[in-house]
């Protein structure tokens, strides 16, 4: 991926290579695991005390494992700062080993509050009601669900209080590979993740979760993260850079010519979207392809665009010839005359974005697209179970996973839509990535249409289908956010769709 349109792009990765990343890190800093866990516990409690100034009740919930030693090490720190602070432990204190063992003796040294032990306790004898913060550190990074019983009880007890949540790590109950969730799992207010992200905090039920996502890199070295094979990068709108600045004597014919099929009897709004879109994202030329019957309408929205009328999907090879990209799918149905298009549209011999009932038919019949043809398919869930052939909630238990497997499956980039939108390439050389950014509003009709729209004329823009996908995601969600902004729960497709030269405009040109 060429990184000049963003700023920044921060990596995640999976447990097992966090695992090799926590080690790099503390003997790059020549210090001990247990000076980095001690560090993990300072984190928390600094993001404790900047969010919740006035808070000075505090009950922290620890496992065995070194999640629970990031929670001694915060226990012991606000013990320390005068804090009436408690602590309540989940699972037998003979099993805390290693760094963790000696978190907790530091703390028990520290203090002479007794321990609690959550699972001898009722939801009222913990008094969590009477506290201002509750420390998650129960689980961490290994945890895979479902959660044991004893786990699973004491979570629907905090998420049944309305005491504000810190989650160290992860929180517990979440999956930090997938972002799956089986079960109970903390709903916290704000998670402190350590050193670098994790893929499962990032997207899909996870963010349920999550709440506010604070990266504590813990003074890790740039050349540690480095040194470990990234699983896939987390990419912001707001990190997001811009198109080069264009010349003086710049002419239409220099920004590509932009196709969209779609807009079948009765379906022609999804097909004028995704044509509006690809105009105010900088295409020179837009040629929208639809049924007669929709011809006038999208000439009286958009004038500025070459709309015919197609009624004999036999006339339409003619129409590719000479285009820069083909956008298919936004209205297509998928009768005759729709497979007439697919098909034809495929012959062109043009790069292809496909979406929506061009990738219901692609599910249907896999070899529709020759693996040799240059496509992006933005799928929402549903339909990328199709393309999959699994169920729906299978593809959000792993989306990073099936983004990735669908990507080498139809040798397509891939855009997994939805909360945490993934893009992958079926290049191994390029990462999966997760966009952060849009809102809830942006969850109603025709916000998939503008996106095809929009990454269609990045790509007659001439950037690779990889950097079309994901500084397109990126556009799509700054403009959702601006829109948001306006218009509330009320936001519209076309609200989205208006907006992204506003968008594009706040994301200066890169150097």
């Amino acid at each position: 991926m060429n990184t000049k349109y963003f700023s920044a792009l921060q990596p995640f990765y999976r447990a097992s290579a966090m695992r090799e990343v926590d080690r790099k890190t503390y003997k790059a800093l020549g210090i001990s695991e247990y000076a980095l866990m001690c560090r993990a516990g300072e984190a928390g409690f600094r993001v404790l005390t900047s969010q919740w100034p006035d808070a000075r009740r505090v009950i922290v919930f620890c496992g065995t494992g070194n999640n629970g030693g990031d929670g001694w090490v915060l226990a012991r720190l606000a013990q320390d700062a005068g804090f009436d602070c408690r602590v309540a432990i989940v699972g037998d204190p003979a099993r805390i080993t290693g760094p963790a063992r000696m978190a907790h003796d530091a703390w028990c040294d520290s203090t002479s509050v007794a321990l609690l032990n959550a699972e001898d306790l009722n939801a009222d004898e913990l008094e969590i009601g009477a506290c201002e913060i509750v420390v998650d550190a129960l689980t961490g990074i290994g945890f895979s669900g479902p959660a044991r019983e004893a786990f699973s009880d004491l979570i629907a007890v905090i998420n049944a209080s309305t005491v504000p949540v810190l989650s160290m790590d992860v929180p517990s109950g979440v999956d930090a590979n997938t972002g799956s969730v089986i079960g109970a799992a903390i709903q916290a207010t704000t998670t402190v993740t350590f050193i670098a992200h994790k893929p499962g905090l990032l997207t899909g039920a996870a963010l349920n979760h999550v709440g506010r996502l604070v990266l504590a890199d813990l003074g890790a070295p740039h050349t540690v993260l480095e040194s470990v094979p990234a699983d896939g990068y987390r990419i912001s709108a707001h990190a997001a850079g811009g198109l080069a600045a264009r010349s003086t004597s710049a002419h239409k014919g220099h920004f590509g010519h932009v196709l969209v099929i779609g807009g079948n009897r009765g379906m022609g709004g999804a097909a004028l979207l995704a044509a509006g879109a690809a105009l105010r994202s900088g295409a020179g030329l837009v040629s929208l392809a639809t049924r007669s019957e929709h011809v006038t309408a999208a000439l009286i929205r958009h004038p500025e665009l070459m709309v015919t009328g197609l009624d004999d999907a036999a006339a339409l090879p003619a129409l590719c010839d000479g285009k820069s990209v083909i956008i298919i799918g936004p209205g297509l149905g998928q009768d005759e005359w729709a497979q007439q298009c697919l098909r034809h549209a495929v012959t062109a011999g043009m790069p292809l974005v496909c979406d929506a009932d061009a990738l219901k038919m692609i599910a249907e019949n896999e070899g529709a697209i020759p693996r040799e043809t240059q496509v992006i398919v933005t799928p929402h869930p549903g339909e990328a179970s199709s393309l999959a052939g699994v169920p729906t909630g299978e593809i959000e238990s792993d989306r990073v996973g099936w983004a990735t497997a669908l990507a080498e499956r139809y040798a397509a980039v891939v855009v997994l839509k939805g909360a945490g939108t993934v893009i992958a390439s079926p290049d191994k050389d390029d990462q999966p990535h997760v966009c952060v950014g849009g809102n809830p509003g942006m969850a109603t009709g025709g916000m998939g249409d503008v996106l095809a729209g929009l990454i269609g004329a990045l790509v007659a823009q001439g950037l690779s289908h990889m950097e079309a996908s994901t500084f397109g995601v990126a556009t799509h969600a700054r403009a959702g956010d601006l829109a948001w902004e306006r218009y509330g729960v009320g936001l519209t497709a076309a609200d989205v769709a208006e907006g992204l030269g506003v968008a594009l405009s706040h994301m200066a040109p890169s150097a």
